[in-house]
């Protein structure tokens, strides 16, 4: 990386903490994560194991909504927002390759997107005590993980964008169809089909999600490793291997093809 890409790096991670939007949706999934972890120490009545297992699939299901949000949110303008107020080309005009331009904000947003995770486990962390912390903690590197692939997305968006307010809304829709109707479709697959597709193909439709990995591994970490057997169903949970290649996929994938597609054009103000 060069100087000029680290001095960007760092001017990125300044901008997005300064980001209003970022710090509401941080600061209210701090708020939540912290009620969750309250809420779960109170309803154990001091039993430890039985907050954690209260806390633990509550702050996935939380983690699992806004983390992808705020992701999102911190990259959609990364580069169509450069473009728009005409200073991509002035940027590129440095000694900077667009390869190291797409990186450096990959960085700097994801440094941020590390301090919006930390601020929303850290506080959920410092109230907890016991089993749950063990549990909290154990959260944050899938946290981190889920966040920075659906930064990525959004860093691919912003490459492909024509304008900043379609990006906007590409985003939004993203987030609702991985988020929220991806597993709906599946399930509606499934009753189209009338149980013709086998549990193990929606298994692996499900952990080719993001999202969806994320709350399967979290299940593996807190239930252990028969999860869906005690569900009734007869699959194999993807291993620590398989799970390190998914998410390899998602978070260096997207860059990669933003740098690659940045690299191919030739119009830029």
């Amino acid at each position: 990386m060069s100087r000029v890409g680290r001095a960007l790096i760092w001017h990125e991670l300044l901008e997005r903490t300064r980001d209003r939007w970022v710090l509401v949706v941080s600061v209210l999934f701090a708020a939540m994560a912290s009620a969750v972890s309250a809420y779960g120490s109170s309803a154990g009545h001091g039993q430890e194991a039985a907050g954690a297992t209260l806390t633990g699939p509550s702050l996935v299901t939380l983690a699992s909504l806004f983390v992808p949000l705020v992701a999102l949110v911190l990259s959609h303008d990364a580069i169509v927002g450069e473009r728009e107020r005409n200073t991509l080309g002035l940027l590129l005009s440095m000694p900077i390759s667009r390869g190291e331009v797409v990186f450096a904000k990959f960085i700097g947003r994801g440094a941020a997107l590390a301090l919006s995770v930390a601020l929303g486990m850290g506080t959920a962390i410092a109230i907890a005590d016991g089993a749950q912390r063990h549990v909290l903690i154990s959260l944050l590197l899938p946290t981190l993980l889920l966040g920075l692939a659906f930064l990525a997305i959004g860093l691919l968006i912003s490459t492909l964008a024509p304008r900043q307010s379609v990006a906007a809304s590409l985003v939004v829709v993203v987030w609702f169809g991985l988020v929220f109707f991806y597993d709906l479709g599946l399930l509606g697959l499934l009753v189209a089909t009338d149980g013709g597709v086998s549990e193990s193909v929606i298994a692996q439709l499900v952990v080719a999600n993001p999202a969806g990995l994320y709350r399967v591994a979290m299940m593996q970490a807190l239930l252990g490793g028969q999860a869906l057997s005690d569900l009734g169903l007869a699959v194999d949970l993807p291993s620590v291997a398989q799970r390190g290649f998914i998410w390899s996929g998602w978070v260096l994938g997207p860059v990669l093809l933003s740098a690659l597609i940045l690299a191919k054009k030739r119009v830029l103000r």
